[in-house]
């Protein structure tokens, strides 16, 4: 069965026709004279909001940053209007920054966008740049991504937007989602709001009908999609090939908190037999945030979807990451304030689990909690135990570490410490809580972050807001979510086989792909997949044959 057949609620409706009955019938074109980067900008300069500069065949390399402010940006075709990515990464770092105005759309559509040749670092920031407001709108569609050393688009507020139609063949991240609100940098605001599923959906990224493949053979450096900040994305009929889903946890970004809600559906994930990492290892990677997870299909993968929560294994404390590691003492995650044992460790030195002589313990009594060794700082969840030894993640080889760093071993002698951890600071299955803001640096250097509602560091009071999953398919079967953390638990942080009580996708095709709109001539348009027809197990989706990708002769 088909699942994009749904209405738009009447209000959405209404805004949705007021908002394109806005885009001006009579706005201009203006011809740059060449692709060359300051005949674009003069264009742009003439262009007023509304309109679109239309550019001619050609291929150009730029290393300045084009403005958009509600203007335009029409190319001749993805094989005609090729720009060469040669951004200074010190001084600047967008090919084009992208500001819509209210009441006009702004596109970006029918170009190629490639990967440079002497400037190889990555940047971080993003190729194109997309920031707007909640009355704005924008879309990109059309595009090719072409081995960029840059994270294709990079998006920040909550316009009305879509990115659609587009081709990455990506190094890094095809698509970075960040803040979903203004002026949050952090994600604190978006983790302070309630969620805004399906049909309340409407002012969060859209990214459907792309096609997306990685070239690079660590997968993790790479990703069809990621996000942080309190980021809400839409990932919907996507082909992903050789590459994965995931979004950002409130760890390794430092200050900046996860993604806050997600809503993947409709997709096809093919690992293809001949990737250096086949099988990889899973098709959706999430390690913070909430949302639904439906009617995808994935071949080549060993999971369909892993959740991840890694404050649980490493801390990342830093003089502007307070957080910390989820260890029972952080004081923004909910803690029990019970020290349940201490003692000492009785096993030979280099230990990769606990052993303590005397002791008399039932067999698991221990599972689920928090496991600190006091003289290196080191911890983890626990996850079996006997009469005498404790086990835990990250420990052996049959549990192997879920992140980089080190590995927690135990000394003879070593001091050691249990406590329990109710649940993490938005780990996967959490919403809503009390605004979190930053009061500047302590006297010790630290930054100062505090629950603005307590007035103090304290856990932030989030709801349980499970991730629901159902309907997907792995190699041909089916399958859901798994974690193998036990602060991550079926029944309360995620659901299986259980479609999320009163939710229906927003109206697909997204309202902005229409012919309003500049990407009707687009070298490449993918039909949203059969759900029901997984593809082959040894085979990749092909790119359209008219793409010339780098390093190719057609």
């Amino acid at each position: 069965m088909r699942i994009h057949k749904f209405k738009l609620p009447v209000m959405a409706l209404m805004m949705v026709c007021s908002l394109l009955a806005e885009y001006s019938s009579h706005a201009a074109v203006i011809n740059a004279a060449s692709c060359q980067f300051n005949d674009v900008s003069n264009a742009v300069a003439q262009a007023s909001p509304g309109d679109t500069v239309q550019l001619p065949a050609g291929t150009d390399t730029w290393s300045e940053t084009l403005i958009l402010n509600g203007v335009s940006l029409n190319g001749a075709g993805t094989n005609a209007t090729v720009l060469i990515d040669e951004e200074n990464r010190t001084t600047t770092y967008q090919m084009i920054s992208l500001y819509p105005v209210a009441g006009q759309l702004t596109e970006i559509s029918n170009i190629q966008f490639q990967g440079g040749t002497t400037n190889t670092s990555i940047n971080y920031y993003g190729a194109i740049q997309a920031v707007g407001t909640a009355g704005t709108s924008w879309r990109i569609d059309h595009n090719v991504f072409n081995g960029l050393y840059a994270k294709g688009i990079c998006t920040y507020g909550n316009s009305f937007s879509v990115v659609d139609h587009n081709i990455f063949y990506e190094l890094t991240i095809s698509v970075s989602d960040n803040s979903a609100f203004p002026n949050d940098g952090e994600g604190d605001v978006s983790w302070s709001q309630p969620p805004t599923y399906g049909q309340n959906s409407s002012n969060v990224l859209y990214v459907e009908d792309n096609y997306m493949t990685n070239l690079e053979p660590y997968v993790a450096s790479v990703g069809a999609c990621d996000g942080a900040g309190g980021a809400r994305i839409v990932f919907r009929y996507n082909t992903v090939c050789n590459d994965c889903f995931n979004n950002h946890g409130t760890e390794s970004g430092g200050r900046n908190r996860s993604e806050r809600s997600f809503e993947i559906y409709g997709n096809t994930f093919t690992c293809s037999s001949s990737a250096p990492f086949y099988p990889l290892y899973a098709a959706m990677l999430v390690r913070g945030g909430s949302g639904v997870i439906f009617s995808n299909t994935a071949t080549g993968y060993n999971e369909l979807l892993a959740l991840r929560n890694y404050r649980y294994t490493l801390s990342y404390y830093s003089e502007w990451d307070p957080f910390a590691g989820a260890d029972g003492l952080s004081p923004y995650d909910s803690n029990s304030p019970t020290l349940y044992l201490s003692g000492v460790s009785s096993g030979p030195n280099g230990s990769t689990y606990l052993q303590v002589a005397g002791a008399n313990w039932a067999t698991n009594q221990w599972y689920g909690y928090s496991l600190l060794d006091t003289n290196s700082e080191l911890f983890s969840p626990v996850i079996s135990n006997t009469v005498n030894t404790i086990y835990y993640m990250g420990g052996s080889n049959s549990t192997p570490s879920l992140v980089p760093g080190q590995v927690l071993t135990f000394n003879n002698g070593d001091n050691f410490q249990l406590h329990y951890v109710y649940a993490a600071l938005d780990q996967p299955g959490r919403g809503s809580g009390d605004l979190l803001q930053d009061e500047g640096l302590g006297a010790n250097g630290i930054l100062v972050t505090i629950d603005s509602a307590l007035g103090v560091a304290a856990w932030p009071r989030e709801a349980l807001e499970g991730i629901y999953c159902w309907s997907n398919t792995l190699n041909g079967a089916h399958s859901e979510e798994t974690s193998p953390y036990p602060g991550l638990q079926e029944g309360r942080d995620f659901y299986n086989d259980t479609p999320m009580p009163g939710y229906t996708p927003f109206v697909y095709p997204h309202p902005l792909v229409g012919t309003n709109s500049l990407g009707g001539g687009g070298t490449y348009t993918n039909t949203p997949p059969n759900t029901n027809s997984p593809p082959s197990t040894n085979s990749a989706p092909l790119p359209p044959s008219n793409l010339k990708i780098i390093g190719s002769t057609n």
